[in-house]
């Protein structure tokens, strides 16, 4: 059996409780699509693990922008175009995913663009939200 496909390291955490939690859940469904595709169960796992991610990132995209209103995070409106070019890539490479029964190209898009954007982008607003705690 290999490795995860993303080991969550104590880097990758914001400070902010839960956003952290909710980033972890993130992986977990992504890993958990990459256990089943060891096992040549990956087109069986596809379809809930996309469903588990719409829903999740919905619930997660939600809850940074509600957070970044409160604390007034001056850059507001590009992190919320973030979300959105990402809600429609991802609608892109889910139906991509499906129509190819690839679920390889879910995987590499969600790990390019998740560790990326907690990494770059979320940090920006953590820090302020932090800094102004």
């Amino acid at each position: 059996m290999k490795n995860l496909y993303i080991t969550w390291k104590n880097e990758d955490e914001l400070g902010i409780p839960i956003i952290d939690e909710q980033h972890r859940g993130v992986v977990t469904a992504i890993n958990s699509l990459f256990y089943f595709m060891q096992f040549e169960r990956g087109l069986e796992a596809l379809h809930p693990t996309l469903r588990i991610l719409d829903q999740y990132r919905l619930l997660h995209f939600e809850t940074e922008e509600a957070i970044m209103r409160q604390y007034n995070y001056p850059d507001f409106d590009t992190h919320v175009l973030l979300h959105r070019q990402f809600d429609k890539n991802m609608d892109h490479v889910m139906r991509e995913a499906i129509a190819l029964s690839d679920p390889q190209c879910v995987l590499s898009f969600l790990k390019k663009w998740w560790m990326s954007h907690i990494n770059n982008e979320d940090r920006k607003y953590a820090t302020h939200i932090i800094s102004s705690s």
